[in-house]
């Protein structure tokens, strides 16, 4: 027997088979389903120009009031910066109002140009899509309404600047009292 022969040799075949583990498609293949791991996703909101004037009134304005205590204690500061709030609040007002507006006319257009064509199924959704505007311009004008009023809900932004305002003072004051308490000591 030569020496290449030595190796090619083979001894014992059943030895060799079970050494070997089986491989197996389910080792190396993912057969699921892609969809079947399907998310949900739960938004709030309308996904409308009125969310606008909820997102703006739902802020971390105590945090703001903090910050801007502690970079300017003065008062003056504080009522400058509400003013701003109030300010930005009524700018807001007027930009969803303007893109209601603009859809609603918009609106009006198509369905008068849908009702000519006959399409009376298009013309009755485009006329509930027209409700659903126009109920968000009534929520937006008693909205205006209670902030000119000065409903909590409306004007709640303002305490919780006011609160973060008087909390950096606060701050302030015990810092200033810890720096005191130290150079007595000293």
């Amino acid at each position: 027997m030569g020496f290449w022969n030595w190796f090619g040799k083979k001894s014992d075949d059943s030895v060799m088979e079970e050494a070997l583990p089986e491989i197996k498609k389910e080792d190396f293949v993912d057969d699921s389903n892609p969809n079947s791991n399907k998310t949900v996703t739960i938004t709030y909101g309308t996904g409308m120009p009125i969310d606008l004037i909820y997102g703006y009134l739902k802020e971390d304005y105590e945090t703001k009031g903090y910050e801007d205590a502690l970079s300017n204690p003065d008062i003056s500061y504080r009522e400058m910066n509400k003013s701003i709030i109030k300010s930005n609040l009524e700018v807001k007002f007027k930009q969803v109002r303007l893109k209601y507006t603009d859809v609603l006319r918009e609106l009006d257009f198509h369905i008068n140009s849908r009702t000519q064509a006959g399409l009376v199924d298009l013309v009755r959704q485009l006329e509930t899509k027209r409700e659903t505007y126009q109920q968000h311009m009534k929520e937006l004008n008693q909205m205006e309404q209670d902030f000119q009023n000065e409903k909590p809900y409306m004007v709640g932004m303002l305490f919780s600047y006011d609160k973060g305002f008087s909390r950096g003072l606060a701050a302030l004051s015990l810092e200033q009292m810890k720096k005191l308490d130290h150079e007595m000591v000293d």
